[in-house]
């Protein structure tokens, strides 16, 4: 996560776009909305900042960060999407009952990468790794 607005500023400015209190302000909403927010959640905590921030705004704000890598959008079969603000490599677990979304720390990418390339000749553009099952709570109510 980029701490600080000045920041969050630099990389929106460093990828040739404009910085503009609405995308601090959902970029910010977006690490408080909780694990793995949908565009419903972000707007949400956006709009206690500013109410004149619309849905529109958020969903046109978190396309532009998924294309200058602040975010990656994480899209599933029903359509519905969820955006996880931490670029780093992870693994995502994600319960098939409830749907929540935790994050996993693990080995680096960069101690996967060269063995895909060299053993199986695959040169990696992006990676997205998920791992789905049921999480502890909805076992416990099994």
């Amino acid at each position: 996560m980029l701490s600080s607005r000045d920041e969050i500023a630099e990389t929106i400015r460093k990828s040739g776009h404009r910085v503009t209190p609405q995308r601090i302000i959902v970029y910010e909403a977006l690490w408080r909305a909780g694990s793995h927010p949908s565009v419903s959640d972000i707007h949400e905590y956006a709009s206690k900042i500013d109410p004149s921030i619309s849905l529109a705004t958020v969903y046109k704000i978190l396309q532009l960060f998924t294309e200058i890598g602040l975010v990656r959008e994480m899209g599933f079969r029903d359509g519905s999407a969820r955006y996880d603000p931490d670029v780093n490599f992870h693994i995502n677990l994600i319960c098939n009952e409830c749907g929540k979304i935790e994050d996993y720390d693990c080995i680096s990418f960069e101690e996967i990468a060269p063995n895909l390339n060299q053993r199986a000749g695959f040169q990696v553009q992006s990676h997205n790794f998920e791992v789905r099952g049921i999480c502890s709570q909805c076992r416990d109510i099994r």
